[in-house]
C-alpha cells in the first residue's frame, strides 16, 4: 500500500495522470471505475518522480517571500531575475540584469507599472495567435486574480492576470493558447488539448512551470 499521501479526482478520462500541485501535495487523476489498488501501485512506482517534484516546489516556497523593492532583490520579470536598483532614474528601466526604478516609487506604483507592461506584452502576442488559430474575441481584461492565470468567459470575453507578466514567454503563449482555443471549445475536453497541442506541441512544460511558480501570484 501506498504511504505518499494523495488527493483523488476521478472522471472520464482514460488514463491515470499524476500532477504536484503548488502546495507540494500529489494530485492523482482517474478513471471513474479504476480500483485504488492500481492507483497506488502507480504511485509507488513513481515515487521518486513525486519525491522530487515535491522537493522542488517546496524549496521554491521556501525561497519566496513578498515583494519589497529594496535594493538588491530580486524580481520576475518575463521568466528572468533581475535586481532591483533603487534611484538615479525617474522611470522604470529594465537594463542587463538589474530594474532601475525611481527612489520613491511604492510598491502599488511598480504593481501599476508591471500591469502596463502585461498589457502590451500580451495584447501582441493575443492579436498574433488569435490570427494564427482563426479565432475572435470580444474583449480583453487584465485584473490582479489570484487564483488563475487566464479564463475566457461565455461571450468569448477574454481575462489575464497582470502577474502573468512576471512569466517566460512561452508560459505567457501558452496561457493565451489556452483561452482562445475556449472560444471554440468551452470545457477541457479531448477536442480542447487536441487544439492547444495543434498550436504548441509542448505545451505541458508551460503547464509544468505556472504548477511550479504557482506563488508568483502571491508576493505582490
Amino acid at each position: 500500500m501506498s504511504d505518499i499521501p494523495y488527493k483523488l479526482v476521478r472522471s472520464r478520462r482514460k488514463t491515470l495522470a499524476l500532477t504536484i500541485d503548488s502546495s507540494a501535495q500529489l494530485v492523482v487523476r482517474s478513471p471513474m471505475r479504476l480500483s485504488e489498488d492500481i492507483i497506488r501501485e502507480f504511485i509507488r512506482k513513481k515515487a521518486h518522480w513525486i519525491a522530487a517534484k515535491q522537493r522542488q516546489i517546496n524549496d521554491f516556497a521556501s525561497k519566496q517571500s513578498p515583494l519589497v523593492l529594496a535594493d538588491g532583490e530580486n524580481i520576475m520579470y518575463c521568466g528572468n531575475s533581475y535586481a532591483v536598483s533603487r534611484g538615479g532614474v525617474s522611470e522604470v528601466v529594465v537594463e542587463d540584469r538589474f530594474i532601475k526604478i525611481p527612489e520613491s516609487m511604492t510598491i502599488k506604483d511598480f504593481a501599476n507599472w508591471l500591469r502596463k507592461q502585461c498589457k502590451i506584452i500580451v495584447c501582441q502576442r493575443l492579436n498574433y495567435y488569435a490570427n494564427f488559430m482563426g479565432e475572435k474575441y470580444v474583449s480583453v481584461r487584465f485584473s490582479g486574480a489570484r487564483s488563475r492565470w487566464g479564463s475566457c468567459g461565455a461571450r468569448n470575453t477574454l481575462n489575464f492576470a497582470w502577474r502573468l507578466v512576471m512569466c517566460p514567454q512561452f508560459v505567457i503563449d501558452y496561457v493565451i493558447v489556452h483561452e482562445l482555443s475556449h472560444i471554440a471549445h468551452k470545457d477541457h475536453s479531448a477536442r480542447f488539448w487536441g487544439r492547444v497541442s495543434t498550436v504548441m506541441p509542448d505545451y505541458k512544460q508551460a503547464q509544468d512551470w505556472l504548477r511550479l511558480n504557482r506563488r508568483l501570484m502571491d508576493i505582490i
